[in-house]
């Protein structure tokens, strides 16, 4: 295994809790990773809060807060909206919907958030041979997700939420009782997956 040991950072109530427990200790991990999807997609509070509030919170307490994006072989960067209106796009266009109504399926995450993340881990030191270590703040009223992430050869995910029998009642009191504002709910602005934070 590697050294390496990062939080995938979302913006959103589960991955702040996590800078929180980074910073008082609890857990750790003293980087955190966050896979910016573009300016133009992800919710423009969302990245006011890293922009104002988890940057600044976390170079107090020491850790480092690393923004991706991801990026095209030509050396470009390619955003989710942009990738979704380009003329001959072969992603399916926002919003997709079943035949029962429900959202359809989406590779968003894995192209815009876990390989970026990949890419990093990989110029970092993380090799299939020597993961690194990757907190995912999923709690425990959100067990589903656990099924629906799956792992990149060049990491181990491991739910620091979870192993502290965090619900987001939790998180919201971790992050509060931090000085911290609470996040908004963390998604692309017109991302169909998205419910109402609760």
């Amino acid at each position: 295994m590697s050294t390496l040991r990062v939080v995938s950072y979302g913006g959103g109530v589960q991955s702040t809790a996590l800078l929180a427990l980074a910073a008082a200790d609890r857990i750790d991990f003293r980087t955190l990773v966050f896979a910016n999807v573009g300016a133009d997609s992800e919710h423009p509070s969302t990245l006011a809060y890293i922009r104002d509030v988890a940057g600044p919170y976390a170079r107090r307490h020491g850790i480092e807060l690393v923004e991706r994006r991801r990026t095209r072989r030509d050396g470009t960067t390619e955003t989710l909206c942009g990738r979704l209106t380009r003329a001959g796009s072969r992603s399916l266009p926002i919003s997709v919907r079943m035949s029962n109504g429900a959202p359809g399926t989406r590779s968003c995450t894995a192209d815009f958030k876990i390989k970026v993340l990949a890419g990093w881990l990989r110029e970092n030191g993380a090799t299939p041979a020597r993961p690194a270590t990757v907190a995912v703040g999923i709690s425990l009223d959100e067990l589903h997700r656990v099924h629906n992430r799956r792992e990149h050869r060049y990491e181990r995910v491991t739910y620091p939420l979870l192993d502290l029998r965090l619900d987001r009642s939790a998180c919201l009191r971790i992050i509060r009782e931090a000085g911290l504002p609470v996040p908004g709910k963390s998604a692309c602005w017109f991302c169909p997956f998205t419910r109402p934070a609760t």
